[in-house]
């Protein structure tokens, strides 16, 4: 039998055709521009509302009591320098004067632990209010 010569119908391509793939592609990344959206968002919480007005939970802003820990470990009560240990004590004696004293407690970051501890001992023992002052970065 006589073979016949291969004909162009019976040839392989030795081309791969992307164009599907590309669709492909395109479809993927259209469903993940839908969708990635849609996963940003945060879940739908009904906050309570106070019942008394925002601004009667406010302190008098004379009674606002700036107490520092600085990184070298000094404490600034106000612009007063203090000592660790007559902390409590002089806390104390303006909680007396003041009954609504909140203190805003400031401290370096890299200040150790123990020593902001023993201020926020100093200041729940004097009974006083405690706000932790928070600061935007100002270093950018």
């Amino acid at each position: 039998m006589r073979r016949s010569r291969p004909s162009s119908h019976g040839l392989a391509l030795a081309e791969l055709n992307i164009t599907p793939l590309l669709d492909l592609v395109f479809v993927l990344l259209i469903i993940f521009m839908i969708t990635t959206p849609l996963l940003e968002q945060q879940l739908p919480v009904d906050l309570p509302k106070s019942s008394q007005a925002a601004s009667a939970n406010l302190p008098d802003p004379k009674s606002i009591l700036t107490l520092t820990l600085t990184k070298d470990g000094s404490v600034l009560l106000g612009p007063d320098k203090v000592g660790m240990d007559q902390l409590a004590s002089l806390l104390a004696q303006r909680k007396a004067r003041d009954p609504e004293l909140v203190v805003s407690m400031r401290a370096d970051s890299s200040l150790p632990y123990e020593k902001v501890f023993r201020a926020l001992e100093a200041v729940r023992s004097a009974g006083a209010r405690l706000d932790l002052a928070n600061f935007p970065d100002n270093k950018k």
